[in-house]
């Protein structure tokens, strides 16, 4: 009998934090007192400006068709802002409006061929090795070290390069670690990309959430705007992860490839959430309100962590979670497993991040200051349970 499914879907690993949240709702929904720490959205409601601008397109009929590559309204908008803000030197013609996640993916399905094989970080975002294989490439991830924050080492990346390398995945803030990439960090990526004719793929959708150094576009370097594929949208830092609007940033050439695709799949993004992202762009005063909030749960959670016997926690510069080293003589998952039976707290493995995450839980801070401290006391009892057994 022919196989129902095919041989690419079959051997795809399903999200391990997608999955891990849908355990979590099926237990609340039981009436189990779970406080969850695994998902990156933010806790705060979409500014009710943004949410007027939604009603009012609403209330004019934009319910129809938009051109497949964004309102030019959006587009716009979206060019002004990455060129004041990171100084990406982009243009209409450089912009379309599409999920940030699809935006990833679509990249991914316009550069690589069967067998071409694309870097990218370890521990790194769930999503980037699936996305990889689905466009038929080679999953290359790096590994990272953490001497104070994670990082790539130059050397690390150059040996992992071959004459089939296509593109390295950039993230920073970074999902999971918190880290934030530094201006030399990025400008050896950009040589090594300059030298062995590499595009670079930057996710930069955590870019206004930064506490500690400053986010800097790699695109924004010299001869890269050309050779790199940035995206971002508004789910993280405006609290609009249920609206799905994010963009890419690429070369007039590529975009007009990505296009095909979403033409073929998506068709085109809602009018009514597209004018919504207009105001959004223009309104800053909620997301640096949103990320001083986020500042102080950070600063709150981590002398927490680094309070409790065999955790330990470096402070996270962007983003919204802690990833942690836990020495309680379990692997992640079996510990985040524990959390869940023992606590009724949800965490997520390291190890659903790569190899480089083993060891090691993400916590995010994403959630009311109450649900940190009670969560972190039952963690608390947890560590300190297994520590005196």
């Amino acid at each position: 009998m022919i196989s129902t499914f095919s041989k690419r879907i079959r051997e795809l690993a399903p999200s391990g934090t997608v999955m891990l949240a849908n355990r979590i709702k099926k237990l609340k929904s039981k009436g189990v007192d779970i406080i969850s720490f695994n998902l990156g959205e933010p806790d705060f409601d979409t500014p009710p400006k943004v949410v007027e601008a939604a009603k009012h397109a609403l209330d004019r009929g934009d319910t129809h068709y938009t051109p497949s590559l964004g309102t030019n309204e959006l587009r716009s908008a979206v060019a002004d802002h990455v060129w004041n803000k990171n100084g990406i030197p982009a243009k209409v013609d450089n912009v379309m409006i599409m999920p940030a996640k699809f935006a990833l993916y679509a990249a991914l399905q316009a550069l690589v061929d069967v067998g071409d094989e694309v870097i990218y970080p370890d521990p790194g975002w769930v999503s980037y090795g699936p996305m990889v294989q689905l466009a038929g490439g080679v999953c290359r991830p790096v590994r990272m070290i953490n001497d104070g924050y994670w990082h790539w080492r130059p050397k690390d990346i150059e040996d992992a390069i071959n004459d089939r390398t296509r593109a390295i995945i950039i993230n920073t803030p970074s999902n999971p670690t918190g880290s934030v990439m530094s201006l030399k960090d990025l400008e050896q990526i950009a040589a090594i990309a300059k030298d062995h004719d590499l595009y670079v793929i930057s996710d930069e959708i955590y870019e206004d959430l930064i506490y500690d150094g400053k986010h800097c576009s790699i695109a924004s370097l010299f001869g890269m705007a050309d050779r790199t594929l940035t995206v971002s949208g508004l789910s993280k830092s405006y609290a609009m992860t249920g609206w799905r609007l994010g963009w890419l940033i690429a070369d007039r050439e590529i975009i007009k490839m990505v296009n095909k695709l979403q033409q073929h799949s998506l068709t085109c993004l809602p009018g009514f959430i597209q004018q919504a992202a207009v105001t959004a762009l223009s309104e800053s005063e909620s997301v640096e309100a949103m990320r001083k909030e986020f500042m102080e749960r950070r600063d709150m959670l981590v002398p927490l962590i680094n309070s409790i016997p065999g955790l330990s926690c470096e402070t996270p510069q962007g983003a919204f979670y802690a990833f942690f080293k836990a020495d309680l003589g379990y692997d992640s998952m079996t510990l985040s497993e524990m959390l869940i039976d023992r606590a009724n707290v949800a965490l997520t493995p390291g190890s659903a991040f790569g190899e480089g995450g083993e060891g090691y839980l993400r916590m995010s801070y994403a959630a009311s200051r109450e649900d940190i401290a009670e969560g972190m006391r039952r963690i608390k009892e947890v560590a300190e349970g297994i520590m005196s057994a």
